[in-house]
């Protein structure tokens, strides 16, 4: 346990040249005078620039996969050439980093071909799912969502990457765990740096097989993800109730909660990594069966996009439910200070949204409370998105034995009666949910006057 500590706190110095630097980013890549590449923090005063020779001096991470310097200086001796690219496939990038990583690998800068899958625009960046046959790796660009995307990116155009290579792995040194990789990343330091080589395909004619093949595989997709996700869902709940009750005779509340937390997290990675990555391929399949039909293969259409939709309602519940189990799992133990946390991370809330209690505050049951903040998210989101609001009140009111929740908006108000109806999921998920609690969904709405939905559930010890 001590041979870690030892290695943290030792001074290093490296002497190489800047090969990858991104404005925003507190880190450099390098590669030293050794070839060996390195993470090194970016010091709040340095303007090394790529192609810049350092000497860069800190203490080296404990880590056997990564060389990682947590950097106290940066001196600038001069400019030279960086070593250019190394040109690799997507399938030598597995073959060489996955399971355990490669420290030579690492922080290198590499140049490779893929398939471009999946667009997910974010605040700051753009998250691309770039991938050969069954491999995918994310490519991270400097392009925040107020940004036009180049219209050379779409879905199903072939891509060429430049960028440092960079992958999640494990390094817990308490529990010996470290060294599995959880995705793999190429870093671009700008948007050029990712070349369209081949345009997305022009769709051919299908015939009424083809499609009834696709729509049999985007079916049983469909299928086995809710098998999948209502199986993790019970083998999490039984492993918990174990984990509880074991702990509950010899180890502290606050142990419990650690060890649930942990738990959360884990499944919501698992989620994320696996879950995501087929919603995405099945609707870049799904939109380009429905490209392929002819003008009048309307039926076909129809079938299409519904099975479209369904796949597009599923990833927003998805995300819905792993932005509340992240929240959960890292926010306070109260409900208010929960929702004000939770509140506080969406940034386009900031202004707009107003959280207050009356009332004594009474404990609510985790998971409860996680329940309760996806109802708040989806109705804040809502009102924000779909009723144009400037301004939405979460007020929690807590009296004896109950919870009474309300959310007021001055948006553009709705048809409470065609909200209900079908392919509105959003009203008929929050209901569902709150009647799952035991409590109480009403709405109020008139066009012009904004909306008020109040939820009462009963309390319960957490």
């Amino acid at each position: 346990m001590t041979f870690p500590l030892l290695l943290l706190v030792a001074a290093t110095n490296l002497t190489g040249v800047i090969t990858f630097e991104r404005e925003g980013l507190g880190f450099y890549f390098m590669t030293d005078d050794a070839g060996a590449h390195w993470r090194v923090e970016r010091p709040s005063d340095s303007k090394a620039t790529v192609g810049d020779r350092v000497v860069a001096t800190g203490e080296k991470e404990p880590s056997s996969v990564k060389n990682r310097l947590a950097t106290s200086s940066l001196e600038v001796l001069g400019k030279v050439a960086p070593p250019p690219p190394k040109a690799v496939t997507i399938e030598e990038l597995f073959e060489n980093i996955m399971p355990f990583g490669n420290s030579d690998w690492y922080g290198g800068t590499f140049v490779t071909e893929g398939l471009l899958r999946d667009i997910n625009r974010r605040q700051t960046t753009t998250q691309l799912l770039v991938g050969e046959g069954e491999r995918n790796i994310q490519v991270e660009i400097p392009l925040p969502l107020e940004s036009a995307l180049p219209e050379r990116l779409v879905q199903g155009a072939t891509v060429r990457v430049t960028g440092a290579l960079a992958y999640t792995s494990i390094e817990n040194y308490e529990e010996a765990l470290f060294g599995r990789i959880e995705n793999i990343e190429l870093i671009p330091m700008t948007v050029d740096a990712v070349e369209v080589v081949k345009r997305a395909p022009k769709p051919p004619f299908w015939t009424g097989e083809r499609v009834a093949g696709v729509l049999g595989i985007a079916g049983g997709v469909v299928a086995i993800l809710f098998i999948w996700v209502a199986t993790l869902r019970r083998m999490v709940r039984r492993r918990t109730n174990e984990l509880a009750e074991s702990i509950r005779l010899r180890e502290t509340a606050r142990i419990e909660a650690d060890a649930a937390r942990r738990e959360r997290l884990r499944l919501a990675a698992d989620l994320h990594d696996g879950f995501q990555q087929y919603l995405a391929g099945a609707m870049f399949r799904l939109k380009a069966a429905r490209n392929y039909l002819p003008k009048d293969a309307e039926r076909s259409r129809d079938q299409l996009e519904k099975v479209q939709e369904a796949l597009q309602h599923t990833q927003a519940g998805l995300r819905s439910t792993l932005w509340a189990m992240n929240e959960e799992s890292e926010g306070p133990e109260s409900l208010m200070a929960l929702f004000s946390f939770a509140a506080r991370r969406m940034a386009h809330w900031e202004g707009k949204v107003d959280i207050k209690s009356e009332g004594a505050e009474r404990s609510v049951a985790r998971k409860s409370a996680g329940t309760l903040l996806l109802i708040m998210q989806e109705a804040v989101g809502n009102a924000l998105k779909h009723g144009k609001a400037e301004h939405v009140r979460v007020r929690l009111v807590f009296g004896e034995g109950r919870l009474r929740m309300s959310v007021i908006d001055d948006g553009e108000g709705f048809d409470t009666a065609a909200a209900s109806g079908e392919g509105h999921y959003g009203m008929s998920s929050m209901e569902r949910r709150c009647t799952e609690l035991g409590g109480e969904m009403t709405v109020w709405s008139k066009r012009g006057l904004g909306s008020r939905l109040d939820f009462s559930i009963p309390c319960g010890e957490s």
